[in-house]
């Protein structure tokens, strides 16, 4: 049986030992009072103050507060615990080891402890370490896991391709869809959606387009040429490198719980296509090619 703290996982015999009978004129050692937010049994709990949020090892109180507090473990009647009604209770308080529901009460420290007044009715959890917030853990590394999913690239096509000419209008436009990633990190049950939002494509001679939320669409062949927002015409013959980013936005669940943006992107760059740029010459001529066949443009 692991202890933690002077706490042990079996809350009967943990009951026993912290919570003797109070006598007047004060508590013994060990029996969860504190006095000038001092646990007079040695052995520190953490709660959480419903004021701040906040986790603490101490009860409400200020050094110079003339009251004290001690808190009693739900289903406790004098030394007779209920085993059944611990140990159901004792699922309640998860958010460390060693959790149990108590009652915290509070009175004047030259008072008799048996009559100190109960708090609230409701029961609170203690613990013996401080408990970790799970939920902000995750906050912490969901941005690295979903930068680190395999998000499948944008589809990058050209028109025309794989050639184009000199001043040519030349299509470029992107595809890229939603997609869905399930994992399991800190031992929570994670769904992550990335979701594409911005598309940047690189045209291989020094110029940029984007980010921008536009990316672009097809052209019928017959259309090929026309000036579209994403299209772009080179000036100088060559081989270009072609390559577009997608940005992807994402949201997580935990546990299916609801869906919370996370604090950043992942940018997933596709392959870069090689374009060749020709360029175009026109020629009058007046040769038959019946007559010459090695004139110019026969």
């Amino acid at each position: 049986m692991r202890a933690t703290k002077g706490y042990s996982y079996n809350l009967l015999a943990a009951a026993l030992l912290v919570f003797p009978m109070v006598g007047n004129g004060g508590g013994a050692a060990g029996d969860g009072s504190f006095v000038d937010g001092t646990n007079v049994g040695g052995s520190a709990v953490y709660h959480e103050d419903p004021s701040s949020g906040m986790w603490t090892s101490m009860p409400v109180g200020i050094p110079d507060d003339p009251f004290g507090f001690r808190f009693e473990p739900v289903c406790f009647d004098h030394l007779a615990g209920n085993v059944e009604c611990l140990a159901a209770n004792q699922a309640a308080c998860t958010a460390g080891e060693n959790g149990r529901l108590v009652f915290w009460f509070r009175g004047l420290k030259i008072r008799d402890r048996a009559l100190w007044e109960k708090v609230e009715e409701t029961p609170s959890c203690i613990y013996s370490e401080e408990p970790v917030d799970v939920g902000e853990r995750i906050q912490e590394q969901i941005l690295t896991a979903f930068q680190e999913r395999p998000i499948a690239a944008g589809k990058l096509t050209l028109q025309p391709s794989p050639h184009t000419l000199v001043g040519m209008e030349t299509n470029v436009y992107v595809e890229a869809v939603e997609q869905v990633f399930e994992m399991v990190l800190l031992d929570q049950t994670i769904r992550i959606i990335a979701t594409p939002t911005e598309y940047e494509v690189n045209y291989g001679d020094g110029s940029v387009y984007g980010p921008t939320g536009v990316p672009g669409g097809p052209l019928h062949q017959d259309r090929w040429g026309e000036q579209t927002q994403t299209s772009h015409q080179y000036s100088v013959s060559g081989d270009y490198q072609v390559g577009a980013t997608v940005h992807f936005s994402g949201t997580y669940s935990v546990n299916g719980g609801p869906m919370i943006p996370i604090d950043g992107r992942a940018a997933v760059s596709s392959e870069p296509q090689t374009l060749r740029v020709w360029r175009a010459e026109t020629r009058s001529v007046a040769d038959n090619c019946l007559v010459n066949p090695g004139g110019v443009g026969c």
